[in-house]
């Protein structure tokens, strides 16, 4: 579905409008309307994500010690436990090196649920690196 266009006027501080500039430049966009709309896009859904009680989607990447005892059992434990509260529709286990394990997980459901078993997976003993990226329909 394509809206219609609306062309703005903004203003910025020289040293602002200086840092988006070189932002552009670094992340290779072709226009600032693209850059802006990206901007304004990824505000909507943090906002979805702080309003809304309907599913949304989030995608947790995690990084791990493969070898630390238990740590794999009581990840799935933790999942199996919320299997009721979100739904994990796709998980993706790399092994990264001898020692260090990657899992991306997209889970389903709502956002104050979903928090909590990232916070609950990211808290375990062995887990190096936890980062929820959300999603939603805007």
């Amino acid at each position: 579905m394509h809206d219609e266009t609306i062309r703005f006027t903004a203003s910025l501080p020289k040293a602002l409008f200086d840092k988006m500039e070189t932002e552009l430049d670094n992340k290779n966009y072709q226009s600032r309307s693209e850059y802006i709309r990206d901007l304004f896009r990824d505000r909507l859904v943090d906002n979805k994500w702080e309003e809304t009680e309907d599913d949304v989607i989030g995608v947790l990447t995690l990084m791990f010690d493969q070898y630390r005892k238990g740590l794999y059992e009581k990840m799935m434990n933790i999942q199996y436990d919320h299997y009721h509260l979100v739904q994990i529709l796709c998980s993706t286990h790399i092994n990264l090196d001898q020692d260090h394990c990657l899992e991306n997980m997209t889970i389903k459901g709502n956002p104050e649920k979903i928090r909590a078993i990232v916070n609950q997976l990211s808290a375990l003993k062995g887990v190096e690196f936890a980062r929820l990226t959300s999603c939603c329909l805007i």
